[in-house]
């Protein structure tokens, strides 16, 4: 489980990375499109630089993943019921990532929580195989 996380983690950092190059790329093409004061352009490219990545990862947010959990088959569950967690609160585990530099998943490393899995009450498990007619086993 340790390895399936460290490697959701590598991809999901590669995804982010790759995402705010387009959104530079985006903000770049802004500041050629328009001839607005620079504040304005500054602004608008700093929206796009940020809403990119968030945009990217949200698709995956709604089924308890991202991109990189969904490649290693894990999901984030609720520790006490087992139920998926809610846009909003993978939104602020990402977020937490995002802004610590992905230190706050340095505990991963020696098989403890992370610190956004301690704050929001969650854990992550191997996503249960389906059956072949359709209900999980």
């Amino acid at each position: 489980m340790i390895v399936r996380r460290i490697v959701a983690n590598i991809i999901d950092l590669i995804v982010l990375i790759a995402s705010i190059a387009i959104g530079v790329y985006l903000g770049a093409q802004v500041m050629d499109m328009f001839d607005e004061p620079f504040a304005l352009l500054t602004i608008s490219m700093v929206c796009i630089i940020i809403l990119v990545p968030i945009g990217i990862q949200s698709l995956f947010w709604l089924d308890s993943t991202t991109i990189g959990k969904m490649m290693v088959f894990i999901k984030v569950v609720n520790q006490e019921t087992g139920a998926d967690l809610d846009y909003f609160q993978m939104l602020v585990r990402d977020i937490s990532k995002v802004l610590s530099m992905n230190l706050t998943t340095l505990p991963v490393f020696v098989g403890k929580a992370a610190v956004h899995d301690v704050i929001l009450n969650s854990k992550v498990i191997i996503k249960p195989k389906r059956a072949k007619d359709g209900s999980s086993q």
